[in-house]
C-alpha cells in the first residue's frame, strides 16, 4: 500500500504527571449530578447505561513495514434491568495496513503481504455490570472476535489475510471504574484464545490491557491517557509486550440536545517487540445519546 500523511497535524502529547487525591465518590452520585460536569463522568466510565456512538482514528506510525491506519465504529449499547446493565459494544474495523506490523491490537498474528486496506476482524464485548455501584464500579463478560476480514477491491481473498486473524476467539473481559472528583480512572482488560477458523493461520492467544486516568478541567475540558497494553502469549518473552506512553486532551460539546466528546492523544512504544510501530496517534468523537 502506498504511503500517505494521514493525521499529520496530531501531535503527540507526553508529560503528565499526576497525583490521586480527592475524595471518594459513588457512580450513582454522577448519574444524579444536574451540572453538565455529569457528562463528562458518564464519557469517562466505560460502564455507564449511556447510548453512544464512539468514532475512533488510529495512526500507529514507525514500523519498519510501513504505517498502519485504523477507522474503527464503536456503538456502546446498554440494555438496563433492575438490578443489572448489560453494556455491550461493537467495534467494526477499517484497515490499511502496508505489511506485517507486529504490536497491535487488532492484529495478533500479521500475515505476511505487500499491503492492503479493507474490514478488518470484529471485536464485541457485553459486561455485566450491577445496576446501583459503589465507590468502585465493575463489570465483568465475555469478549468476541469475530474472522470478518475483507478486501475491498476485485484482489485474490488470499490478500485480505493481513487484515485479520482469520480465527474466531473468545474469552473473559473485565472492567474496573472510580470517579472520585475530579479523577475518573479504571482498568479494562481482555484475553481471548482462537477456537475456530483456518487451519492455515496461527491460533491467537492475546491480552489487552487498558489503564486509564482522566483529569478533569473547568468548562468540560479534561487531560487523559489511556494505553492499549498488549501481550502475544505466542511470542518469546522480548517479543511479547507493546507497552505505550503518552497522553492526550479532550473536552465534551453540547450540540443542541446531545453531547460530543472529543479526544486527541499521542502514544510513544518504549516496549515493543520487532517490526511494530513506535508511536500511534489518534482522534476520538463519540456521539452521546440524551437519556
Amino acid at each position: 500500500m502506498k504511503k500517505t500523511s494521514l493525521l499529520n497535524c496530531l501531535l503527540l502529547m507526553s508529560g503528565l504527571s499526576m497525583a490521586v487525591a480527592a475524595q471518594s465518590a459513588s457512580a450513582d452520585e454522577y448519574e444524579n449530578t444536574a451540572d453538565d460536569s455529569a457528562t463528562v463522568y458518564k464519557a469517562q466510565n466505560p460502564l455507564s447505561p449511556t447510548y453512544s456512538i464512539p468514532l475512533n482514528y488510529t495512526y500507529h506510525g514507525g514500523a519498519e513495514n510501513g504505517g498502519v491506519s485504523i477507522g474503527s465504529i464503536q456503538p456502546i449499547i446498554p440494555v438496563k434491568f433492575e438490578d443489572f446493565h448489560l453494556i455491550n459494544q461493537l467495534s467494526l474495523n477499517f484497515m490499511g495496513t502496508s505489511g506485517p506490523v507486529n504490536g497491535i491490537a487488532e492484529l495478533p498474528e500479521p500475515f505476511p503481504g505487500s499491503g492492503v486496506s479493507g474490514l478488518a476482524d470484529t471485536n464485541f464485548t457485553t459486561l455485566l455490570a450491577p445496576a446501583h455501584q459503589g465507590a468502585v464500579s465493575w463489570g465483568v463478560g465475555p469478549a468476541f472476535v469475530f474472522p470478518t476480514d475483507t478486501l475491498f477491491t476485485s484482489i485474490t481473498d488470499r490478500r485480505s489475510r493481513e487484515l485479520g486473524s482469520g480465527k474466531f476467539s473468545v474469552g473473559p473481559a473485565l472492567t474496573l471504574a472510580t470517579q472520585p472528583k475530579p479523577w475518573s480512572l479504571g482498568v479494562k482488560a481482555r484475553q481471548v484464545w482462537s477456537v475456530l477458523g483456518s487451519e492455515s493461520r496461527d491460533s491467537v492467544s492475546q491480552m489487552v490491557v487498558q489503564p486509564f486516568i482522566n483529569y478533569n478541567l473547568e468548562d468540560n475540558w479534561y487531560l487523559v491517557t489511556d494505553m492499549d497494553m498488549v501481550a502475544n502469549w505466542n511470542r518469546n518473552d522480548d517479543q511479547r509486550w507493546t507497552v505505550p506512553v503518552g497522553a492526550g486532551v479532550g473536552k465534551v460539546f453540547k450540540v443542541g440536545d446531545h453531547d460530543i466528546n472529543t479526544r486527541m492523544e499521542g502514544y510513544y512504544n518504549p516496549v515493543r517487540p520487532d517490526n511494530a510501530p513506535e508511536w500511534s496517534a489518534n482522534l476520538t468523537l463519540q456521539y452521546m445519546f440524551k437519556d
